[in-house]
């Protein structure tokens, strides 16, 4: 398959008739290597919302006129690109590389519109409204009091277009109103048949393409019954919006085929990488692994600009606008840092009718039982990373700030999960490029043999924004001692978190903190043996081991996710039996509230399918009893005396015996 879109935007030109009345003239450019083929190949890749069009390139009574209907203008005039060349092809026009190679976007002088199957003229509907019957000069009265006032030597001049009689020619209507079709005499039957002359006019050319841009996309006409049937029985029920109404009208007697291209919210993403790939590899940028497409998609959906082909455009020139060539090197996420100025534009898109998600500064607080002071650090940190970039970009020094922290506690308490929520909270503040996340244990960064350990270690700083280094201390030996594989990280984890200390988010985790003793304190003798990796951390986060009614909270705050439903006099037998696994030493938090639950859903099962019924309701697969609860803690009870009796630390749960 191939690596790019065919055409990454419309080429739409612009050129000035050096007459005494400087007339403007906008045309669409077709590239001579477009065909059917082309098309196909396209809507396969991703560019799904021109599937309608193959349909009339391969039609053997080919239409003259043809209804575009879309919601965006620049899509339109994408599909008058893929048409137009196609039908080219069909017919075996040649055409030489003359207007392909006309400057997009730059204003010409000509002497004369001379026409070719190369370039498409764009005509704006509201001047085939201007025009009268007899198709030489303008009907000043079927216009509105604008045009009446207009200089009237200008008006009874013959426009451009009225010449082109034998190639393609692009209609545009925009449905706004006031000088959308019918805003111009109030007169919808004249309005009507004001058009269908204009559009006569074109009849000898080959094509005549009418984009109708109509930005809801939504057409009234009759709905299905309750059988289904979309044919409408009852003619009198049948609904017809006055903006649909004219172009039935025009359908009809214009005898014209209609294609709908519709770029919908499912398959816009979609597209969009598919442009920027486009773009890369039409100015031979090579992209370097990770680079996040869902960041830029993202930003270019949220931000309010509809020509979004040429946006994409933009925003990979801006990206190396100060690169010496196009091969200095892989682009990354960071040469993309000045469109997050953009990312604000997506909460008051007024297009954007979604349902409101909770931040994950909400998530944090609302669903996350206890651990109020870590919210509260957590909160800090991000509040003096957003203070500090303010003071940043006032140009004040001594603004630095570097995004490493420890996170200590005991085994279950919730560590990942914040570090998670606080990156996200990072994301959405704008204070991280990006939420790829990745979770390591310590060891693993160690390689398989000499020489391994570093590249392992720069690919995690490489691929991801918010990195969590788990159980850190398992990089290293006891009490600090390392081994070449182990000093090898070490000095690229330096490294990493010299480069990389302000642009992502560093937590080293494990166990240890106030409350442990100082035998088990096993992150404190990673940080004393490591010097450089100590003084580059800027906070320590504790968490301390939840408390009997919190394990209660957390068990059915994980029920009521799991859609099981628990009775409330469970509490009290919970509660006793959390306050008394607590203590001992390897009590796990909230993974045994988890672990608990899942023995309990065992239970529930087996009790549930011994009734032997068939057919269950709802209730029945969602409840989960006293009894049920009751022999969970008993097996896992047991399962921690076996354990025990065999000096075996891990993890509890279900069992078989």
């Amino acid at each position: 398959m191939r690596k790019k879109l065919s055409i990454l935007k419309p080429y739409v030109n612009y050129a000035v008739i050096d007459n005494e009345f400087a007339e403007d003239v906008s045309y669409l450019s077709v590239p001579s290597e477009l065909d059917l083929k082309s098309l196909k190949a396209d809507v396969q890749m991703g560019a799904v919302q021109f599937s309608e069009l193959d349909r009339l390139l391969v039609k053997e009574n080919e239409p003259k006129y043809i209804l575009i209907t879309t919601n965006n203008l620049e899509q339109g005039y994408l599909a008058v690109t893929y048409l137009a060349a196609g039908f080219n092809r069909k017919h075996g026009i040649a055409w030489g590389p003359g207007q392909d190679a006309c400057p997009d976007g730059t204003q010409t002088k000509i002497t004369e519109w001379n026409e070719s199957p190369a370039a498409v003229p764009i005509i704006m509907e509201r001047e085939l409204s201007r025009f009268s019957s007899d198709g030489n000069n303008y009907d000043i009265f079927a216009t509105s009091n604008f045009f009446m006032q207009g200089n009237q030597k200008g008006m009874l001049h013959t426009p451009y277009w009225m010449k082109c009689t034998h190639n393609s020619v692009c209609i545009v209507s925009t449905e706004y109103g006031l000088f959308g079709f019918g805003g111009g005499s109030g007169d919808v039957f004249a309005d009507k048949h004001g058009i269908e002359l204009g559009l006569k006019h074109f009849r000898g050319n080959d094509k005549v393409y009418i984009l109708r841009i109509n930005h809801m996309m939504q057409d009234y006409g009759c709905n299905p019954g309750e059988d289904g049937n979309e044919d409408c029985d009852d003619y009198e029920d049948c609904i017809v919006d006055s903006s649909r109404a004219k172009w039935n009208f025009l359908v009809l007697s214009l005898s014209a085929d209609e294609v709908s291209v519709y770029l919908k919210n499912d398959m816009e993403k979609k597209y969009y990488k598919l442009l920027f790939q486009g773009n890369f590899a039409a100015k031979c940028i090579s992209v370097k692994k990770g680079l996040s497409y869902e960041r830029l998609v993202n930003i270019v959906v949220a931000m309010d600009e509809e020509n979004k082909c040429e946006l994409i455009e933009n925003i990979v020139k801006y990206a190396v606008k100060d690169w010496k060539s196009a091969n200095e090197r892989p682009i990354e996420n960071r040469d993309f840092d000045f469109i997050d100025r953009f990312c604000r534009t997506y909460r008051s898109h007024p297009d954007r009718r979604r349902k409101k998600q909770r931040t994950a500064a909400e998530r944090m607080m609302q669903e996350l039982v206890g651990l109020e002071d870590v919210k509260r650090q957590v909160l800090n940190v991000v509040n003096v990373m957003k203070y500090n970039r303010i003071r940043e970009r006032m140009g004040i020094s001594g603004s630095c700030y570097h995004n490493v922290h420890v996170m200590l506690g005991a085994p279950g308490t919730a560590k990942t999960t914040v570090a998670q929520l606080m990156g996200q909270i990072m994301v959405e503040e704008h204070l991280l490029p990006d939420n790829r996340f990745a979770c390591v244990n310590g060891a693993e960064l160690k390689g398989m043999y000499v020489g391994h350990s570093a590249p392992k270690t720069k690919a995690l700083f490489e691929d991801n924004d918010i990195i969590v280094i788990d159980e850190a201390y398992s990089l290293v030996g006891d009490h600090g001692d390392n081994d070449s594989f182990a000093k090898e990280a070490i000095a690229q984890l330096i490294i990493e978190l010299e480069n990389h200390s302000t642009d992502k988010l560093i937590i080293f985790a494990g166990y240890g903190g106030k409350k442990v003793n100082e035998k088990n304190n096993k992150m404190k003798d990673f940080l004393d043996a490591n010097p450089g990796i100590k003084s580059r951390i800027t906070s320590t986060i504790y968490f301390d081991s939840y408390s009997p009614d919190e394990m209660v909270q957390i068990l059915f705050r994980i029920a009521e996710n799991n859609q099981y439903c628990l009775d409330e006099d469970i509490r009290e037998m919970l509660r006793s039996y959390f306050q008394k696994r607590m203590k001992d030493d390897n009590f796990g938090n909230g993974r045994e509230a988890r672990s608990l639950l899942e023995t309990a859903v065992v239970y529930t099962a087996e009790r549930v399918l011994a009734q032997k019924k068939k057919a269950y309701t709802r209730a029945e697969m969602q409840t989960i009893v006293y009894g049920d609860i009751e022999k969970a803690i008993a097996q896992s009870e047991y399962a921690l005396s076996v354990q025990n009796a065999c000096q075996i630390s891990g993890a509890i749960g279900f069992t078989a015996s």
